[in-house]
């Protein structure tokens, strides 16, 4: 079978999603936490390439929907049996994206990679989403990523013709609203770029997700993170804003950064509390705050800005509220990729609760602690 690209980033909310690569890399590909795309070059696909992975697609789709039983599930041994028939390891891939799409997802939505999709001409980004549309009539929601400084370039009209198309949902990687974070972490973004850009988007009609790294800006500007973020959200409101916890990487420009003393990491509890003066510091604000990735210390805190701030805050305060051994056994059940929240330990296992204890009892000292959360987090980016 005629296989398809797949590139490698999603958000996690498009775990379940169909992934279609309509560009590769990044354009911008110049952060200094991020390494994914680093030694790559920045390329658009043509609108005929996407095209023929559309069809690709649509063709894995009405293979595997020759398994589907009466009572409407996929017979997910036969769609087995004719994954192993396949002939290479990227056919199986494309199979398994398209067979986990349908059974999670139900056939509703599409991300459209790479790192900043938006950058595409809007004719040509149109052309492909309403192409995509018509093959795959069964989606419901289309999502792109697109950075600040392109969505606010980006006329009215275009945006018009997108949501014409098909697209509805915009992810951007905000990360900071301060425009001194900004620059330290060479976003290649602005405050204003990324309220014009969100009231744009907005108004265009979009569901739009904003991106918020608690700690980008190290101990010095963290209570500025903290303000300005919050400047930057109350000025938009923001359908989703989505936290990512701030994490060094090693290979990352940043790493040399902190190094240098450039630059001073938080602490994964003081990452926590820029959260909490984030959150305290929003008004008028009706979006949906979430916490959907391992490297976020807190999973509950998530609600409606406007109905549930209050208990957002208050789960906050309740964990600094536990003695200190119970924030550290709760915080290294998570580090090792515990999916619950501090009021559900009791779902540990006894061998969990038995090496999660030792561990804190061996480890006393603060920075070698700090140093062995941080080890455990930069597995998970």
């Amino acid at each position: 079978m005629n296989t398809f690209a797949i590139g490698p980033i999603r958000p996690p909310f498009h775990a379940e999603s169909l992934l279609l690569q309509v560009t590769e890399n990044c354009p911008w590909n110049r952060c200094n936490f991020c390494t994914l795309y680093r030694g790559g070059q920045f390329r658009v696909r043509s609108v005929e390439d996407v095209k023929k992975d559309i069809d690709a697609i649509a063709a894995f789709r009405d293979k595997i929907e020759q398994y589907r039983k009466p009572d409407g599930e996929i017979s997910h041994q036969a769609a087995m049996t004719a994954y192993q028939m396949l002939s290479n390891e990227w056919e199986q891939e494309c199979f398994a994206m398209v067979y986990r799409w349908m059974v999670s997802d139900g056939m509703r939505t599409v991300f459209l990679q790479d790192a900043n999709t938006m950058v595409l001409q809007a004719e040509k980004l149109a052309e492909m989403v309403a192409y995509l549309r018509k093959k795959l009539p069964s989606v419901t929601l289309v999502a792109a990523y697109g950075r600040a400084d392109t969505l606010c370039r980006i006329a009215p009209a275009d945006f018009a013709l997108l949501k014409e198309s098909g697209l509805t949902m915009i992810h951007s990687g905000y990360e900071s609203g301060s425009d001194k974070v900004l620059k330290l972490i060479n976003k290649g973004s602005t405050q204003a770029q990324q309220i014009e850009a969100g009231l744009k988007v907005k108004e265009a009609g979009f569901e739009f997700n904003v991106f918020y790294m608690p700690g980008s800006g190290g101990r010095p500007l963290s209570e500025e993170n903290a303000a300005e973020t919050a400047k930057v959200i109350n000025a938009i409101d923001p359908d989703y804003v989505r936290i990512r916890t701030f994490v060094v990487k090693e290979d990352a420009p940043m790493w040399q950064l902190q190094q240098e003393g450039k630059f001073d990491e938080c602490t994964d509890l003081e990452k926590v509390q820029e959260l909490r003066q984030m959150i305290a510091a929003l008004n008028g604000c009706t979006g949906y705050l979430i916490s959907d990735h391992i490297i976020n210390l807190l999973p509950d805190v998530e609600g409606y800005l406007d109905q549930d701030k209050e208990a957002m805050l208050s789960v906050i305060d309740d964990f600094f509220a536990l003695p200190k051994k119970d924030q550290r056994l709760y915080q290294l059940a998570r580090r090792m990729c515990f999916g619950g929240t501090y009021r559900q330990m009791n779902l540990l296992r006894p061998a969990d609760w038995t090496k999660i204890t030792e561990v804190e009892e061996r480890v006393q000292d603060d920075s070698q602690w700090e140093g062995l959360m941080r080890q455990f987090l930069r597995h998970y980016i």
